[in-house]
């Protein structure tokens, strides 16, 4: 039997980045790593439709963040801090961070990593929560299922298409919804400020979480509810396209995909741009922040 492949791979990345002398020409499978310290490694991400966009990863390959050694809190704290003010600094953006734990969204074998995404500098508390509750809407969350004509419909897909013609009198005679359309109040259950570890009991169970955490208390949330992947991502695309004129169309992409999935567009430009500009970035902070480098054993790549 084939052994999963881990597209997260601790000694991949260092193995390939052994490899090169400087910044790659092209993005490849394990070439995107920018920096690692102790317990955790820093790469640029796939789909980055936002420059600066980086994940930190643990080394160990464990699914999620609640499962970390309390005393790796600290560096990881110390590299959310370096990261943003990174993509402060020199990508003169503000920023974000999400995390799906136990999602298994890489596909394969699949461990803990946090995203930092950069957001528009316009973006706001009022932009924020309407991306959110957009998000939910599109993917119809605390929808559990629809009864149309006696049959059972779960598919998103189904749900969508029948929410979007659900006005027509056919339809509101044919149907019963059971749930309602959560918006960001109704998924708050976690309190964001413990995270990671409140999780816990919660992963135990074998449970999913979502955490997106922002500048503004009324946007920042942890939530069992468990969305599909990549929420914090779409949530990202969504305060772009409100914020910067003809976001969307920078991407070459069929108009019915979904542009904020990385399998759909890697954005291999702003990976490389990230790359480059990250270095010279951590460089930088590095004089101002030597002892803590040191203290984390943070090597930049």
């Amino acid at each position: 039997m084939k052994e999963p492949i881990d597209q997260l791979s601790w000694s991949e990345f260092l193995k390939n980045s052994q490899k090169r002398n400087d910044i790659p020409d092209t993005v490849e499978k394990y070439n995107r790593l920018i920096l690692h310290s102790k317990n955790f490694f820093v790469i640029s991400g796939y789909g980055a439709f936002t420059p600066g966009y980086m994940l930190i990863i643990t080394k160990k390959l464990i699914p999620s963040y609640g499962l970390i050694e309390p005393s790796q809190i600290i560096e990881l704290d110390f590299l959310i801090l370096q990261l943003r003010k990174v993509i402060k600094n020199n990508f003169e953006r503000e920023s974000v961070m999400f995390e799906h734990g136990m999602c298994a969204c890489i596909g394969g074998l699949d461990r803990a990593h946090l995203h930092i995404m950069s957001v528009s500098s316009k973006t706001n508390e009022v932009s924020l929560k309407e991306s959110i509750n957009e998000t939910l809407y599109s993917r119809k969350a605390g929808i559990k299922h629809i009864l149309y004509n006696n049959y059972k419909l779960e598919n998103i897909h189904d749900i969508n298409q029948i929410f979007e013609n659900i006005e027509e009198e056919k339809f509101k005679e044919n149907i019963e919804v059971i749930g309602k359309i959560y918006n960001l109040s109704d998924i708050k259950n976690l309190d964001d400020n413990k995270w990671p570890f409140i999780t816990m009991d919660h992963i135990m169970k074998g449970g999913h979480y979502v955490y997106f955490k922002s500048d503004y208390l009324n946007t920042s949330f942890l939530t069992t509810n468990n969305f599909q992947t990549q929420f914090g991502r779409e949530v990202v695309f969504n305060n772009e396209c409100k914020l910067e004129d003809n976001f969307s169309n920078k991407f070459n992409v069929n108009k019915y995909d979904h542009l904020w999935k990385w399998q759909n567009s890697k954005q291999e430009e702003n990976i490389l741009r990230t790359m480059k500009i990250a270095k010279i970035g951590f460089e930088k902070l590095k004089i101002i922040f030597n002892e803590e480098y040191m203290k984390h054993d943070i090597k930049i790549c």
